[in-house]
């Protein structure tokens, strides 16, 4: 009869992997030094070099270095543990997948999503302005709005033009004649930057509260769960109106405000799943030989604890996403920076900060392509994250299918 899941399991300790972790140099720390001392040594020739621009014309801001720190301590921290995971339970990363199609096709959207909004961008540069050509439709449909140059065949007479697609613009154009696959790719890259700069920054600290507030108990809980109760009472959103007034828009001010004041709650069940955990025997037994409250929760709590941890985690992520759509959809965002959301308000009769045009000129449903085509993309990109979730929690938790 095979075990249940809570039944008692011996379990093949891999002692070559509890030596190396004793190390000081570890595959995590070494990526970690490396990928810093890579950006700092890109980052002073930039700030040496005599031009604006780094390689061509790409010119990288301060959100950008910061989004390249946070993909190192996410490769680092992230990638290198899951896979030395996934080998110690003897489950090669594509069995696991080919067992979960849902999961596989999430993994490889989340996957495409972070490489296209990385390298997308840099690759493809930013299309001129082509009025003439604004509200073209996509390939295959046609349009009763057509534009001032039809690149496609026209029918219909002088006063009821119709305007078919052309593969010049296969995903049709948005008002200013910007192609929309460069819209989504472009949205892509904020998303992207989103989720990086949120997990490596925003997660950690959260779970760092919650371990700490559920080992050490006593003041030191109260004192941080009164913290996290406090935090949760502000509104993100006012904090973001009011750095606006004073600072503009910026991604970074939307990651700080929103990502400072919205980690409490994966704080708070981090810091119930330790108190859970921390009077199990296995943690008894370890405390008792003189484990550390910092490596009993790296090595028992935390790793027993992903089945409720990795879930909220990626959806606190997929929650970032929208949000940073949300505000971008009322029109508070950098002008020069897109995102989904404010590709959907042009389109949706909704008032567009910074431009004279305050609203769509045309119904939303006669040109559909230029809000529906971000609002699956974004959509997707929800799904995929709630989805790749569970298949992560399945693939960490050392309660699984060791088969």
């Amino acid at each position: 009869m095979p075990p249940t899941e809570d039944a008692p399991q011996f379990e093949d300790l891999d002692w070559d992997d509890i030596q190396r972790s004793k190390r000081t140099v570890t595959a995590e720390r070494a990526a970690l030094v490396v990928g810093v001392a890579l950006i700092a040594l890109v980052r002073a020739y930039q700030w040496l070099s005599a031009g604006p621009y780094l390689i061509g014309d790409l010119r990288p801001a301060t959100v950008d270095w910061v989004f390249l720190l946070a993909a190192t301590v996410v490769a680092a921290y992230g990638v290198i543990p899951f896979a030395k995971r996934l080998r110690r339970r003897r489950v090669s990363l594509f069995d696991a997948l080919r067992r979960r199609p849902a999961v596989a096709l999430s993994s490889a959207f989340v996957a495409g999503l972070l490489a296209v909004g990385v390298a997308g961008p840099a690759l493809g540069g930013s299309p001129p302005l082509r009025f003439h050509h604004a509200f073209h439709p996509p390939v295959g449909f046609a349009s009763t709005v057509p534009p001032q140059e039809c690149l496609g065949v026209e029918t219909g007479g002088a006063f009821d033009r119709v305007c078919h697609g052309t593969w010049e613009y296969p995903l049709g154009t948005n008002k200013r004649g910007h192609p929309l696959g460069f819209l989504l790719i472009a949205g892509a890259r904020t998303a992207a930057y989103v989720t990086v700069i949120s997990a490596a920054f925003i997660v950690p600290l959260a779970a760092a509260v919650g371990v700490v507030a559920g080992i050490r108990g006593g003041v030191v809980d109260d004192l941080l769960s009164a913290y996290v109760d406090v935090q949760l009472c502000i509104p993100a959103l006012l904090l973001y109106f009011i750095g606006y007034a004073y600072y503009g828009p910026s991604l970074l001010l939307l990651l700080a405000t929103f990502g400072l004041l919205s980690w409490g709650g994966i704080a708070r069940l981090v810091r119930s799943e330790v108190i859970q955990r921390r009077g199990e025997g296995y943690v008894l037994v370890a405390r008792s030989l003189g484990a550390s409250g910092a490596y009993v929760a790296r090595r028992h709590i935390i790793p027993n604890s992903t089945n409720t941890l990795v879930p909220a985690v990626f959806q606190l992520l997929a929650l970032f996403v929208l949000i940073e759509a949300g505000v971008a959809f009322l029109g508070f965002h950098e002008v020069g920076t897109y995102s989904w959301g404010s590709t959907i308000s042009e389109s949706s009769n909704a008032a567009i900060a910074g431009q004279l045009q305050e609203r769509a000129e045309q119904p939303a449903y006669k040109i559909w392509w230029a809000s529906t085509l971000p609002a699956a993309a974004l959509t997707a990109t929800l799904v995929a994250f709630k989805t790749l979730g569970d298949g992560v929690r399945d693939a960490l938790d050392p309660r699984g299918d060791r088969s």
